[in-house]
């Protein structure tokens, strides 16, 4: 089997795996926000439990995870192709890297700061730092003044990759390849003291956790890792239904019982994301690469196409969520079910229309910068750059007056973390 036919086996799944992580930001957007504005849906209250609802609520609250989900793909693609391209050419051509990155994350980006001043004007929001986010610095700009516009506030997790696609090709390009881990290691390792350092000594230490570079750079280097060890075929996923299933299992019931945000004692802030994240990869891992996976897709479908635009729907639905919350708000409608409608119906349009004539004829250029041709699901992209997009915003940017979010050490469900 050719390289080309191989990857293309490989990879195809992974634009549903984008828009899974995607929409789970979507649906914690959409619920938070409602409850934000009129409290809880009122078939919630009609249907379920107080202890049923809670439930729910923390397995939406820990849709939060679709941002790491999104960061392991990102570091896991971008460290096989590199290598791929390393083994093909004997180098790293780290400037077309830079380049095709460029094509891909920043007419989005950008487009959001650009529009940024009209929406914050509009909506009567606070003018967020547009030097730092021009600098791919906003993440610290939401730690240091609190989230400010619904435009802009979703882009701290572009900042966070961005700051790994300057660093992934350099390790890859200057350092031995059997040293490659270690490095990541190292990363990792330096994340984690950070963590421990802010829990100890950081007051309300809840928003550098989730938004500080050092704290959330782990799991692109995790993911790194895992694209070394697939690349160097030390990574298999092949063990029998029964093991896989009491995994499964094990991560369902921590979604349901266990605040995956919550950082109020030692081991949550520095360790227990590390529980979710490696199982949720396990999961990954195998719909991907595991031809016996219980949920193996072989054909292209809806959801690859849905994949495609994912990052529209990343860049796109705190907007449009916001927009239509004051909507209900200005007219003192609460009717949820038509509220999803009209989200979902939205973001559909918006991103097909940005993926077609605004974001399509960047990629095409992106094209020619490509070294390694990994061939996706469709002619017009290929997965030889990851288009892993950090996910949006929070609910605390759906406000309908501008606040100073604070993040306390526990953020507890009813108290969502910054712009996911």
């Amino acid at each position: 089997m050719s390289t080309q036919t191989s990857q293309k086996t490989y990879f195809q799944n992974m634009d549903i795996l984008r828009f899974i992580a995607a929409y789970m930001i979507v649906v914690l957007h959409s619920f938070f926000g409602w409850k934000r504005y009129f409290g809880n849906p009122e078939f919630i209250n009609t249907h379920t439990s107080p202890g049923a609802f809670n439930k729910i609520e923390n397995i939406i609250h820990n849709f939060t995870i679709g941002v790491d989900v999104f960061f392991i793909i990102s570091g896991f693609l971008i460290t096989f192709l590199l290598l791929s391209e390393y083994e093909k050419n004997g180098k790293v051509d780290v400037m077309k890297f830079y380049i095709r990155r460029a094509f891909r994350i920043w007419p989005l980006y950008f487009l959001m700061i650009l529009v940024a001043p009209l929406l914050t004007y509009f909506l009567m929001e606070q003018s967020p730092g547009y030097l730092l986010h021009f600098l791919f610095a906003g993440n610290f700009d939401i730690i240091n003044q609190g989230t400010k516009s619904v435009a802009t506030d979703h882009l701290w997790s572009i900042c966070i990759e961005e700051h790994f696609y300057l660093i992934c090709p350099l390790l890859i390009a200057f350092i031995p390849v059997k040293k490659l881990p270690r490095a990541l290691l190292t990363i990792i390792l330096i994340s984690i003291l950070f963590r421990a350092y802010a829990a100890s000594y950081i007051p309300n230490y809840g928003s550098v956790l989730y938004l500080h570079t050092l704290s959330r750079i782990d799991i692109l280097a995790l993911g790194s890792l895992f694209g070394y060890l697939f690349h160097q075929k030390k990574l298999e996923f092949n063990h029998s239904l029964p093991v896989r299933l009491i995994i499964y299992t094990i991560f369902i019931l921590l979604l349901i019982n266990v605040d995956y945000n919550e950082c109020g004692t030692f081991f949550a802030a520095t360790m227990k994301k590390y529980v979710f994240v490696l199982i949720a990869a396990y999961w990954m891992g195998n719909f991907l690469f595991n031809p016996d996976a219980i949920l193996s897709v072989k054909n292209f479908n809806l959801l690859h196409l849905c994949g495609k635009v994912s990052y529209g729907i990343y860049m796109f639905n705190p907007v449009i969520i916001y927009l239509f919350l004051e909507l209900y708000k200005k007219y003192n409608y609460t009717n949820f079910p038509l509220f999803i409608l009209l989200v979902n119906v939205s973001l559909v349009v918006v991103t097909a229309l940005s993926y077609r004539f605004f974001e399509l004829p960047f990629l095409n250029l992106k094209e020619k910068y490509a070294v390694i041709k990994t061939i996706g699901t469709t002619k017009d992209t290929t997965i030889s750059e990851p288009a892993i997009v950090a996910i949006p915003d929070i609910v605390e940017e759906l406000e309908p007056v501008p606040v100073t979010l604070t993040i306390n050490n526990e953020l507890q469900a009813d108290t969502p973390p910054p712009a996911v």
